[in-house]
């Protein structure tokens, strides 16, 4: 009988446009619509420097600057887009293509480089001084680009320092390892939103759909009529929450398509995690809907208690971006919002950001939460309606 009802009452729930609207194609015209907007602030794009390098004359270090400079402005990652001069006669023309912005820095290397350099190495062995040969990089004043072209040159030659002195006499260089710590290599907002716009749209059937539709239940004395049904109020109301569990499956499907084969998102949907924290929202938001009816004595005060509430807990539950660093003053919000807890919990169990409440708290803030509605709806309920 359960089953039957729950069917009856899905059927009559995608019948209505509007409700297929608000808590189906809403969430989804504004997941694409954050994503398309946010997610390019987060993409790091390849910027290639255009770089001129004056090389007078031929050497053995003159070519080693030549060749890392060269390795660097080929392949797929290259850094820069490198143009070699041989000659420093065209001067005047590189530094005006530099003040107009037609390159980004450049870098001469002076004559007698070679030369300069083994005599330094020379003196210096004997424990005498000799003025090192210089090499100069030019860069545009106030540009960030070519401020940011110096920057990657000045450390590509602290690691010549190192490899001239190895061609000089033997030296055991010191080796590197590293390790990439944390759960994802680059922050991905479709990862980020993809939970998010599922508890939302979770929210949405709960909050709007479940608490306004039982109180139209209650004002039109639907609820009186079941006395003289073989239906009881439980099997009523399970079937009820049923029919919604069938179209919060739907959301969920239809979202966590989009995510995949549209956006590209790494969450796997089937991840034992992330399921529980859906059904755990289900939960929690049904819970609420049908508080909210409880306490309603019409629809149109429940529709506007759910408005009233939906702005605030959405918006400051994590849903679009990180709420840990909001005011103090509706800090108290964030705190007692179960969104917040849901958000934080689903996001810090798949690897998408760190954890900022204790995971007990993920779970144990949404359960208080169910406890308390469903006492005092079923109360409210059993007196008002079905006493």
């Amino acid at each position: 009988m359960i089953l039957k009802n729950s069917f009856y009452l899905f059927k009559s729930v995608i019948r209505q446009k509007d409700y297929l609207f608000w808590f189906l194609a809403f969430p989804i015209v504004l997941l694409v619509i954050l994503v398309t907007i946010f997610s390019s602030t987060t993409d790091v794009e390849r910027i290639n420097l255009s770089l001129y390098l004056i090389k007078p004359e031929q050497g053995e270090f003159s070519n080693i600057i030549y060749d890392v400079f060269n390795n660097l402005s080929s392949g797929e990652n290259k850094i820069f887009d490198l143009k070699v001069f041989n000659s420093i006669s065209s001067k005047d023309n590189m530094l005006s293509d530099l003040k107009s912005e037609k390159v980004n820095g450049i870098v001469e290397i002076p004559k007698g480089f070679d030369a300069a350099l083994l005599s330094n190495f020379a003196f210096k062995s004997f424990g005498l001084s000799f003025e090192p040969p210089t090499i100069k990089i030019y860069s545009l004043k106030h540009s960030t680009t070519s401020q940011t072209a110096s920057l990657i040159v000045k450390n590509i030659f602290e690691r010549f320092d190192l490899e001239f002195a190895k061609r000089m006499k033997d030296i055991k260089e010191y080796e590197v390892e590293t390790e990439i710590v944390g759960t994802k290599e680059t922050f991905s907002y479709v990862d980020f939103l993809y939970p998010g716009i599922l508890i939302l749209a979770i929210f949405f059937t709960g909050l709007l759909g479940i608490g306004s539709e039982l109180a139209w239940y209650k004002e039109g004395k639907i609820y009186k009529r079941l006395h003289v049904t073989s239906l009881s109020p439980i099997s009523f109301f399970s079937s009820f929450f049923l029919s919604r569990a069938y179209f919060i499956i739907i959301q969920i499907v239809v979202v966590s398509a989009i995510c995949k084969f549209v956006y590209k998102s790494t969450i796997n949907p089937f991840n034992p995690a992330f399921l529980f924290y859906m059904f755990l929202s289900t939960v929690t938001f049904c819970a609420m809907g049908f508080f909210i009816s409880a306490v309603s004595k019409s629809a149109n005060s429940a529709g506007i208690v759910g408005q009233i509430l939906q702005f605030p807990m959405q918006f400051l539950g994590g849903i679009y971006f990180p709420v840990q660093g909001v005011p103090w003053f509706i800090k108290w919000i964030v705190l007692i919002n179960p969104i917040t807890y849901l958000c934080d919990g689903v996001r810090g169990s798949l690897g998408i950001m760190s954890s900022t409440y204790p995971k007990f708290l993920s779970v144990l803030v949404p359960l208080i939460y169910i406890v308390i509605f469903l006492y005092i709806a079923l109360k409210k309920y059993m007196v008002s309606e079905f006493s």
